[in-house]
């Protein structure tokens, strides 16, 4: 079985959402993902998903997608 690298984790989320994290300057806190987020005036669907993010620092944009992959879909094998 073949695991999945952490950039297919960034290619999964939407573009609105990756435009977002490529704004940001890592390493960064939630709250600062979500401030970008409402910043760059995202929908309110991508202002939902990056909420679901645990309230933690993250290193990259792969490391915030990697997250989100856990929330919705389970640890990676």
């Amino acid at each position: 079985m073949e695991t999945e690298s952490k950039s297919g984790f960034l290619a999964e989320l939407s573009m609105e959402t990756q435009g977002v994290l490529a704004k940001i300057d890592f390493p960064v806190k939630r709250n600062d993902i979500i401030g970008q987020a409402r910043k760059s005036r995202t929908t309110s669907d991508t202002l939902r998903e990056l909420g679901m993010l645990p309230d933690k620092k993250y290193n990259s944009a792969e490391n915030v997608a990697e997250e989100l992959h856990i929330i919705y879909m389970g640890v990676p094998a």
